[in-house]
């Protein structure tokens, strides 16, 4: 299992959404980021809009404070472990644990850097 975390991200015209990390393990460079409009963390079902961001520096597992360049601030609002299942085109399931047991997240690509989510309980 590697890291993960849900960032609330706070700009500076007061508007705010959160950037849900995840550490890919392996070699691979850089956290997997996603920007969400909702509290992800908390969810056991449903389905959820993001947006595929490029990949973000391994500190902001444990960075709280301002974001470079004036864009706002960031502040952790879950941490907690995951496992990806999948990371390929068009596709990606990652299991998480924050806390409250597993759940799965299964995201499908709907174009440029768009997805739609489904959350389930695991197990």
């Amino acid at each position: 299992m590697t890291g993960c975390v849900l960032l609330e991200h706070r700009l500076p015209d007061g508007s705010e959404h959160f950037d849900w990390m995840i550490e890919p393990g392996g070699d691979a460079e850089g956290l997997v980021t996603f920007r969400v409009m909702e509290r992800i963390d908390t969810a056991t079902g449903g389905r959820f809009p993001a947006t595929r961001l490029p990949p973000h520096r391994e500190a902001y597992l444990d960075y709280q404070g301002p974001v470079s360049g004036g864009r706002g601030q960031v502040r952790r609002v879950a941490r907690g472990t995951a496992r990806i299942e999948h990371h390929g085109e068009g596709l990606f399931v990652v299991l998480a644990d924050w806390g409250g047991g597993a759940v799965r997240y299964e995201g499908r690509s709907i174009g440029d850097d768009e997805w739609a989510f489904t959350v389930t309980r695991a197990g």
